[in-house]
């Protein structure tokens, strides 16, 4: 389920300094909880990956808290921006590499209306426009994470914990999942019905239900694993080649619209897993090229596509807070 806080604030304007050659991400915990030195060192060794991997810079403080359900949730700020500006952005700070340079290119061009929707803005979030220069982070004082103040709040199932020093085996990917979110993976399309946005995210850019056919449209099915039509599958060439298990969770069913179809937990990003997997992100990881082709830097990629299944100023307008809940099963 998505649950949306009915607070609107103004996202802050202005080109985010750059403060390192590398992602600084500050990682503060609820002392309510009684995470064990082995949660913490699981959580920083999930948040390592972004730091050792990406050359983006950034700077991000996460609020880690507990919750009684489901797998985990995230709360996290983003705006409204031109898209022509957002397109600009993403061409000057391309790396040039074969993810960026195919994802432009499925842009079709400079234009003033976004491929997806054709509105003339896109959603990204408040890191990710930090990171293109777009404007500065937000923060605030998350009550699920605590009360500290952060820019992200990213709340745990306590059971994955174990404050005699054994953390559940799944807890790494678990967070590396919701840092995604955070980052930029999520859909605007919203869960538990109601009509398709007009704005999208940035990641919808990258959906496809057959070659050079996007798929932005809401399948109201609650099967799990998801079925029926419309489907979606991420794509950086057109809709021609997708990573392994790179299908969307096309679905009404309890997992995001932006998470990936697969129940075996053979993906960080899929809606349903078990407590069991130990799945983590790697340089092959389908979430890394999403990430690489909406506008962050890996040091390196080696993206494996396979055959698709299926053949200006910048005004920063509103800034929410999104929190997302999903089970694993």
């Amino acid at each position: 389920m998505i649950f949306r806080k009915a607070l609107c604030a103004l996202a802050i304007l202005g080109s985010a300094a750059a403060i390192s050659a590398t992602p600084l991400i500050n990682v503060v915990y609820d002392p309510t909880v009684g995470f064990s030195s082995a949660d913490m060192a699981a959580i920083q060794s999930a948040v390592d990956f972004y730091t050792a991997n990406m050359s983006s810079n950034f700077s991000l403080t996460v609020a880690i808290g507990g919750q009684s359900a489901g797998g985990a949730s995230s709360q996290w700020y983003y705006g409204s921006y031109s898209y022509a500006t957002y397109y600009n952005a993403l061409v000057a700070n391309s790396s040039g590499n074969a993810t960026d340079t195919a994802a432009i290119a499925s842009l079709g061009g400079p234009s003033a209306n976004n491929p997806v929707t054709g509105s003339t803005t896109i959603n990204m979030t408040a890191t990710l426009a930090s990171t293109l220069g777009l404007g500065s982070q937000y923060s605030s004082a998350f009550s699920s994470c605590g009360n500290l103040n952060a820019n992200a709040c990213i709340t745990l199932n306590t059971t994955l914990l174990n404050t005699s020093g054994t953390p559940g085996a799944a807890l790494e990917g678990i967070v590396q999942h919701e840092m995604d979110e955070v980052l930029g993976t999520a859909s605007a399309l919203p869960n538990g019905g109601g009509t398709v946005p007009t704005i999208p995210m940035v990641a919808d850019l990258y959906r496809y239900s057959a070659p050079g056919v996007r798929s932005f449209a809401l399948n109201t099915s609650t099967s799990v694993p998801c079925s029926g039509t419309p489907t979606a599958y991420f794509s950086v060439d057109g809709g021609n080649t997708s990573p392994t298990g790179a299908t969307y969770n096309n679905c009404n069913n309890g997992g995001d619209y932006g998470d990936w179809i697969g129940t075996s937990g053979q993906n960080v990003q899929d809606a349903y897993g078990s407590y069991s997997q130990t799945v983590t992100l790697n340089m092959n990881s389908p979430e890394v090229q999403v990430l690489d082709a909406v506008g962050y830097n890996f040091a390196s990629i080696t993206p494996t596509p396979e055959p698709s299944t299926y053949v200006m100023l910048l005004t920063g307008l509103c800034a929410w807070p999104w929190m997302r809940k999903r089970l694993r099963r």
